[in-house]
């Protein structure tokens, strides 16, 4: 066999009952010079014995147990078997539209500091809740503005699964071993501090399937805490800790008060602001501020509708302070 241009890297966990159509998917590809090298996480199910039944009829496919627990050995362990010039990821439970690799392929640049990524669609056996097709579209929105990097700290702003890199990434700039969980958000993360350019494909390139089981829904290291506790730290190392600036923190709503909880933590300086003034002093002993009161300075935003207009209209608002997405305004 030739030498694989693309090594797909996954993680697989008691994943028997959809592994079979995420391989058939990886297998009818258009692009075809791929290795699928797959990492077995402690599956107590049938998930190793059909991955060895795929190896018997497709030697591009490469099974291993993993040595650790959890993801990110089993990905560090996924990468170091491989062999491919690029690295991409794929889940055990999802599907690859057909001309995934390919699209990948055809949009690799010069250099080596990049991060192709496309467009995600969830599907399900039965009903795909309201908050993943928010982040559905939210995502898409994305790719089609290539904004990626602007809305760093709202979300991850790459699927886990859906991207393709150069192998040096992870031999000379980022170490697999040391991604802390949610290993997905801090890989964005790490990417972004290191400069790496996103490129944008504007096609679905990831089929995300949505069920009960899934990762994200119940192990604790992919809830809300998490999330906001990782990229809380990231804020306060990149942006605050450069800044004599005492931070404005705008929404004291839930995800206000997770961000105010975290802040204190680390003793940063900060003021909070919300549309409501008259809540009066809270558990912080912060004096909620009326939004009229703000300024320009680095600013925290944790209250974002839905709704367009509503969206238009809030950033006019701000706008209209000196307060920009990507200058010194963060979504959260």
């Amino acid at each position: 066999m030739n030498k694989p241009l693309i090594s797909i890297i996954m993680p697989a966990k008691n994943a028997a009952e959809y592994i079979g159509s995420c391989i058939d998917s990886i297998r009818k590809q258009t692009f075809t010079n791929w290795e699928l090298v797959i990492v077995d996480d402690h599956s107590i199910d049938s998930t190793a014995a059909i991955i060895k039944e795929y190896k018997k009829i497709d030697n591009r496919l490469r099974f291993a147990k993993n040595d650790g627990i959890g993801i990110v050995p089993a990905l560090s362990k996924a990468f170091k078997l491989s062999v491919g010039e690029y690295i991409s990821r794929m889940d055990a439970d999802d599907i690859m539209p057909t001309d995934k690799l390919e699209l990948f392929r055809n949009s690799i640049p010069a250099h080596f500091n990049f991060i192709i990524t496309g467009k995600v669609a969830y599907f399900s056996e039965g009903q795909v809740s309201q908050g993943y097709r928010n982040y559905e579209r939210w995502l898409n929105n994305l790719v089609d503005n290539n904004t990626h990097w602007q809305f760093l700290y709202r979300e991850c702003v790459i699927a886990s699964p859906n991207w393709l890199v150069h192998r040096s990434c992870f031999e000379e700039v980022i170490n697999i071993d040391e991604l802390d969980y949610p290993e997905d958000y801090d890989l964005v993360f790490k990417w972004e501090n290191e400069g790496f350019e996103i490129i944008p494909l504007n096609k679905v390139t990831h089929f995300w399937r949505e069920h009960a089981k899934r990762t994200s829904r119940t192990n604790l290291n992919y809830q809300q805490n998490a999330f906001f506790k990782m990229k809380t730290n990231y804020f306060i190392q990149k942006v605050i800790r450069h800044s004599n600036q005492i931070v404005q923190l705008i929404g004291a709503g839930q995800k206000g008060k997770m961000v105010a909880k975290i802040l204190n933590e680390h003793n940063v300086q900060w003021s909070w602001f919300d549309l409501n003034s008259n809540r009066g002093v809270n558990a912080f002993n912060k004096k909620i501020q009326s939004i009229q009161a703000l300024q320009d300075s680095v600013s925290i935003l944790t209250a974002w509708p839905n709704d367009q207009n509503q969206q238009n209209q809030i950033l006019e608002f701000l706008n209209a302070r000196g307060l920009y997405f990507g200058l010194n305004l963060y979504l959260f």
